[in-house]
């Protein structure tokens, strides 16, 4: 919303100065320039001088309308019909204004629309103070420039702080995004916005929706969700979709890289991986998932805990894992239902085609793996510790470990050995996300193209006569 500054004041004298040449001084000093008519009347005790056709000017303000008339006892002027007020810096055209000139305030009423450069304001009951600078649109406001439409119930325009507030209902749209909030204050000049309560956002290029509580943002590509922030990202070919989910969400615009930061009760799902952590970092440029303080991550029937996990994605599929220190990988087998466990300082993880095809893992490390017999019945398993374990894949089936001095042993077939389980043991399957079943809509229709009122006929003229760009 650009800056707009209203008329400073303007106050009617009774007619042509020849003809009515009582003093007038400061800025009351009004000139008419043309009416058709002129009248002195006596109203209930009350002189008001009426005029009808009239065009008036003072200073460099210029207004022209219907009718106007000056109560002359009260420091009052009220206009009527095809009100149009021309200023160096806007337009304005209103059915109805009334300006009172010792309080320095005017209330435009009827349909009311303000033209500054390149910022169309269109609203049916707006109040303006002279002295303060501040506009109140108390009945609904539209404004239009070249980035898109904002509507809202209510809005308040500070021209000196070149600020606004707008509240109930606020939608804004343009021609490849979408918010919507119970409120918004916005600085034009520094480019910062608060969007309150509710806040939904959808972003077509990015193929992105971001919902929150609260949401901060600035010149720089800084937003941030404060409160039951969820951030959804589909890919490029519509196959794979992201969920974040997190108290807080920080995401950062630097040099063509995004960064998110996920703050607190931080939950992840994709088609090829899930988390929980207390802090998650995304980094776009490098595909990057960063999850720090007590995360457990889930790939498939593999659950993932350690202090540090970094994740490694190349087109929304996981390529890369590496977790340290003092990590524990536990696999569900499909067959016997049985765990098998990994643990160490250290843990890294190839993939290939979306499924597991190297696994390393050292220092002091330590494997329980169950094996079967042919019949894929349980018949044992290994349990050993070594300061370095190599297991390769193939179509995610283990065929090679490579363990370095191991020390270890095999356990035959027993009653208590499927429950057999390494220091640190934990399987949890009820803290996998799942992927949201419903997702965010909009609480409101579409922004309406059309404006909310018919355009005044003098509105309409001057933008016919406008020249096309």
């Amino acid at each position: 919303m650009k800056k707009f500054s209203y008329i400073y004041s303007f106050m009617v004298i009774c007619a042509f100065a020849v003809l009515f040449p009582e003093p007038v001084t400061g800025q009351n000093v009004v000139k008419i320039e043309r009416a058709r008519e002129v009248r002195n009347i006596t109203e209930d005790g009350e002189p008001i001088r009426k005029m009808y056709d009239v065009r008036l000017r003072t200073g460099n303000i210029e207004m022209v309308c219907d009718s106007a008339w000056q109560f002359m006892d009260r420091n009052e002027l009220r206009a009527f019909g095809n009100i149009e007020i021309e200023t160096p810096d806007e337009i304005i055209w209103s059915d109805t204004l009334y300006y009172f000139t010792d309080q320095e305030v005017s209330q435009l009423r009827g349909r009311v629309v303000i033209l500054q450069d390149s910022t169309t304001l269109f609203g049916e009951q707006v109040d303006y103070n002279f002295l303060t600078k501040v506009a109140d649109f108390e009945d609904g406001i539209r404004l239009e420039d070249e980035g898109g439409t904002l509507i809202a119930k209510q809005g308040t325009y500070f021209q000196i702080q070149d600020s606004a507030i707008f509240r109930g209902n606020v939608q804004i749209a343009d021609t490849s995004q979408y918010a919507e909030g119970d409120s918004l204050f916005i600085n034009r000049e520094t480019e910062f916005l608060q969007l309150h309560s509710n806040i939904f956002v959808q972003d077509s290029t990015n193929n992105a929706l971001l919902t929150g509580d609260y949401l901060e943002a600035d010149s720089t590509g800084r937003r941030y969700v404060q409160g039951n922030s969820y951030l959804r990202q589909i890919s490029s070919d519509s196959t794979d979709t992201t969920h974040i989910k997190s108290r807080d969400l920080l995401m950062l615009d630097q040099d063509s890289t995004d960064i998110i930061r996920a703050i607190q009760n931080v939950r992840v799902w994709s088609p090829d991986f899930s988390s929980i952590s207390d802090t998650l970092i995304y980094t776009s440029q490098t595909e990057i998932f960063e999850l720090i303080s007590n995360p457990t991550a889930w790939h498939k029937n593999i659950q993932l805990n350690g202090p540090y996990i970094k994740v490694q994605m190349d087109n929304n599929a996981v390529s890369y894992l590496t977790s340290y220190k003092n990590t524990i990988t536990i696999q569900k087998d499909s067959t016997t239902g049985r765990f098998h466990q990994l643990k160490g300082d250290t843990l890294n993880v190839d993939f290939k085609d979306g499924q597991i095809s190297r696994i390393k893992l050292y220092p002091n490390s330590q494997v329980l793996y169950h094996t079967q017999n042919d019949e894929g019945e349980p018949d044992g398993a290994v349990e050993y510790t070594s300061p370095e374990t190599i297991m390769e894949f193939q179509n995610g089936d283990l065929i090679q470990v490579k363990a370095l001095k191991n020390n270890g042993y095999f356990f035959e077939e027993f009653p208590g050995l499927a429950g057999r389980k390494l220091d640190g043991f934990k399987w949890q399957p009820e803290l996998r996300p799942l992927r949201p079943e419903i997702a965010p809509e909009p609480r409101y229709p579409p922004v309406p193209v059309e404006r909310p009122f018919e355009l005044p006929l003098r509105y309409l003229n001057y933008i016919e006569q406008e020249p096309k760009e």
